[in-house]
């Protein structure tokens, strides 16, 4: 579980998006925002192509809390926020909680708000994973190329066998600089 400190009342559950309208040129209320993210869910989806067109979009099914334990993260993560939120330290900046709001108590009604707000906490990887040559899953070898087609390397979060337990961006620099040595040293 990842607790996310917004400094300012989110226009919307999803702080991402609030940070978007906020860049837009919008100004945060006063006030916070806690989100509870599920950082190593157990639900996975699928990416599959659409037809042999390169150009179709591919089919994304991202199966989100098809895993019951990534329901139960959630929840409880929510009442740990609300236990963080209602710590004397944060007197003078807590107001009336917005999300999902002080009515919803219940594992039911947790569930319901979950439900309607999840997403993927902008943390995708795993679509093209990386693995030794015996992996039947792997899509690149070790060194990042891609099985059965010659010259081609990925170098991004999709060659990540399992999924950090944070954001990716860091992770993802450290795979790009291992990447680039690779190929400098001249390794296929």
């Amino acid at each position: 579980l990842q607790v996310r400190f917004v400094a300012g009342l989110g226009t919307q559950p999803d702080g991402v998006a609030s940070y978007r309208d906020i860049g837009r040129g919008g100004q945060p209320r006063s006030g916070m925002t806690l989100q509870a993210i599920a950082i190593r869910p157990r639900s996975r989806g699928r990416v599959r192509l659409a037809s042999a067109d390169p150009e179709a979009p591919p089919l994304v099914q991202p199966s989100f809390l098809s895993a019951s334990s990534d329901r139960q993260t959630l929840r409880e993560g929510i009442r740990i926020c609300r236990k963080i939120a209602a710590q004397a330290a944060f007197d003078g900046m807590r107001g009336v909680e917005t999300w999902p709001g002080a009515a919803a108590v219940s594992d039911a009604d947790l569930d319901e708000y979950v439900s309607k707000v999840v997403h993927s906490a902008n943390g995708l990887s795993g679509s093209c994973r990386m693995g030794r040559d015996d992996d039947e899953m792997a899509v690149v070898d070790e060194s990042l190329r891609v099985r059965g087609v010659r010259g081609l390397r990925v170098v991004d979060a999709s060659v990540m066998p399992s999924m950090p337990g944070g954001q990716l961006g860091a992770t993802t620099f450290a795979l790009a600089e291992r990447a680039s040595s690779i190929i400098l040293a001249g390794e296929a």
